[in-house]
């Protein structure tokens, strides 16, 4: 929680650029003083800064080697500030949360704040920034070959969009492109368009908001892709989320669904990655599918053949994992 005035007051960007006394990063911050010694203290004790100094009220303090990467750089690889955003969002749930465990009731994703927003799409954007065109797309020549297509442009659907990221980037790194982003979350559709706008793409990319397993929501086969970013696993209806993603498509067309890079099987205990997916299922996933009538919210832990069973479910008739290599996702082809 440390990291939250850091990153939101610009406290590690200021440190980038240029060592500062507690004094010296007041007058440069317009923050209080006393408040930024304490801070500084804690970022060196912890090992995200160094202090040139043995008083505390009055050393130098700069980034550690490493820190500019996780804490200020937002679309590098290594970016992580949103990780602080994630754990206030889930703080600010936890009365809602001790609840929903007494009453097995769901916890809605608004009711974790924009702070949710924040996070999930700050962690979520390098990867969009970084893979989505250069490293994930190459995987797939014959969609890369349809998108290429100046032509006769492709139009893609964005399921589960969040705050637009991957829709965006799509739209920049392809100009011909159409796509349409649906997410039932209002706050991150509406940051979504603000960002499409920004980034000059609002001619060719909207967002809207839509319940993916709303049977009412218009389904007409009009897609070249769908793409699904780490949310299938959210869904408190994931099999008709998928099912209307089919409808959606044109013949011929695909679906990729990117998410949890769960172990196979179930392993205890398990490595970093799997404690890391497995607690956050507990607190922020699963509350969050567990909304609506008779839902069937998978968890963070969406192994292979979960979702296996979800896309046979849905209609599909295969399922490809792609050999495309991240710590924390994995990537499926679902052909029709």
């Amino acid at each position: 929680m440390q990291h939250l005035p850091g990153i939101h007051l610009g406290f590690y960007r200021e440190l980038a650029e240029g060592p500062a006394t507690p004094a010296e990063l007041a007058i440069r911050t317009g923050c209080a003083e006393r408040y930024l010694r304490e801070w500084l203290q804690a970022q060196a004790i912890s090992g995200f800064a160094i202090a040139e100094g043995d008083d505390p009220a009055i050393a130098r303090y700069a980034l550690a080697e490493g820190m500019y990467e996780v804490f200020v750089e937002q679309t590098g690889p290594g970016y992580l500030g949103g990780m602080a955003d994630t754990m206030a969002a889930a703080a600010g749930a936890l009365p809602m949360l001790v609840d929903a465990f007494r009453t097995g009731a769901g916890v809605p994703y608004a009711a974790y704040g924009p702070d949710a927003v924040s996070g999930q799409e700050a962690l979520n954007r390098p990867a969009f920034v970084n893979s989505f065109v250069a490293e994930w797309l190459p995987q797939l020549p014959d969609v890369l070959q349809r998108l290429r297509d100046t032509e006769h442009p492709a139009r893609v659907g964005d399921f589960g969009c969040g705050a637009g990221w991957a829709s965006i980037e799509l739209a920049k790194a392809f100009p011909h492109l159409v796509i349409e982003g649906l997410d039932s979350d209002e706050e991150s559709i509406a940051r979504a368009r603000r960002y499409a706008t920004e980034h000059g793409v609002a001619d060719r990319v909207t967002f809207e908001v839509a319940d993916l397993s709303d049977e009412s929501v218009d389904w007409t086969a009009r897609f070249d892709l769908v793409i699904f970013v780490e949310c299938v696993h959210d869904f408190p209806r994931p099999v008709e989320a998928l099912a209307h993603a089919r409808r959606a498509l044109k013949p011929g067309a695909t679906v990729l669904v990117v998410d949890e890079r769960a172990a196979e099987t179930f392993t205890a205990p398990g490595d970093d990655v799997q404690r890391f997916l497995a607690s956050a299922s507990v607190v922020w996933c699963l509350p969050q599918g567990l909304i609506g009538p008779d839902p069937e919210p998978v968890g963070t832990l969406i192994r292979p053949a979960i979702l296996r069973a979800l896309a046979e479910r849905a209609g599909y008739a295969e399922v490809i994992v792609l050999p495309i290599e991240h710590p924390f996702w994995r990537f499926y082809l679902l052909t029709t």
